[in-house]
């Protein structure tokens, strides 16, 4: 793995303007401290300083491949004080080697080269250290954002499963309840019932093209429940009549597929099961930049007492529009004796 110091021309310009002032403060230290010539303070300091400037970009690729969250804390410092011996045993080796083949002649540089070889020592320990600790924070920032990314591909893969998990719930309630008109058309209508299998092979092929979790436009979805409805008015006949106002601006928003059909199945259940006159379901669609609203509304008799195990369609429903869009208060029930009402928003953002 490449140096992260060298990855980006910002950081590496970071990283050489600090080496700068560090050599700069040298050049002051050496010059008003120890009384060294401008030019032997410079060339002392770029030597030194740049060396281990080199010497730190190396340091990445063992911190990096020792790295280790389960290494114990005497192994950590146990590494880092050989590392450290090491390093500054190598760097010392060479800016000495260095200077002292450059200003041989002047003993009195050498003289004060060697004394400073102790606290050089303790400056290079200290460069290190710091090396050490940033690579260190860079390995950790790096190994988080790796742990947020797996955890938030790990969440999206459990939503996904959850949403196909709801969609299986509904689907074959309708699809049973479809083979089931089929088998009493076969022996009463054998027209009807070849009409209705391939209203019901259309619709299936809508479903499963639409078996991921994505959005597609109002039209296609009302393509889709006219398919569906079309399927139950060979069912039920004049007893069911839909009503539909979906303006031209809506058709072209965004909503989940397969949303609609268990709402309208909902309302044929509870709107049409129980009546032997013309039910009216209606279907309006409303819309602005920032939100889809689809209201539909059917007659129901309050008195029809739902058994238990059903109602799955609404919960679903609801399930599924707080996984997509994180909000609680997009599917809205008003009902009264009469009237059974839903109001289901998609915010288009």
């Amino acid at each position: 793995m490449q140096n992260p110091i060298l990855n980006n021309r910002k950081t590496s310009f970071y990283y050489l303007g600090i080496w700068g002032i560090v050599v700069c403060l040298h050049v002051f230290l050496l010059v008003f401290s120890g009384n060294i010539f401008l030019t032997t303070a410079i060339a002392d300091s770029v030597i030194v300083n740049l060396l281990f400037c080199a010497i730190g970009l190396g340091l990445w690729f063992p911190i990096f491949f020792s790295h280790s969250e389960n290494e114990k804390i005497i192994g950590t410092i146990i590494n880092n004080l050989v590392g450290g011996i090491v390093t500054i045993s190598l760097w010392l080796g060479f800016s000495y080697f260095m200077l002292v083949s450059m200003y041989h002649n002047d003993h009195e540089y050498i003289a004060f080269l060697k004394n400073s070889l102790p606290w050089r020592a303790g400056i290079g320990f200290l460069y290190y250290e710091v090396l050490i600790l940033v690579y260190h924070l860079i390995i950790f920032h790096k190994n988080n954002q790796e742990n947020q990314l797996k955890e938030s591909e790990l969440k999206a893969l459990v939503k996904e499963s959850e949403l196909n998990s709801l969609k299986s719930q509904i689907n074959p309630h309708f699809l049973f309840n479809s083979l089931n008109s089929i088998s009493s058309l076969t022996m009463i209508e054998p027209a009807k019932a070849q009409e209705m299998i391939i209203k019901l092979s259309l619709f299936l092929r809508y479903t499963t093209s639409n078996k991921d979790e994505k959005l597609t436009t109002l039209e296609e979805e009302m393509g889709n429940i006219n398919r569906y409805l079309d399927i139950e008015k060979i069912r039920f006949g004049k007893r069911l009549t839909v009503k539909q106002q979906v303006p031209e601006p809506c058709r072209k928003l965004k909503l989940p597929g397969l949303i609609l059909q268990p709402l309208v199945e909902n309302a044929i259940k509870y709107g049409v099961y129980e009546s032997i006159d013309e039910s009216v379901i209606e279907i309006n669609c409303s819309c602005n930049s920032t939100m889809l609203s689809i209201c539909i509304c059917n007659e129901w008799d309050s008195d029809y007492q739902v058994s238990k195990g059903e109602g799955i369609g609404l919960k679903n429903i609801k399930s599924r529009l707080r996984l997509l869009y994180n909000r609680d208060d997009l599917l809205l029930i008003r009902k009264n004796e009469h009237l059974f009402e839903v109001n289901i928003l998609f915010p288009q953002s």
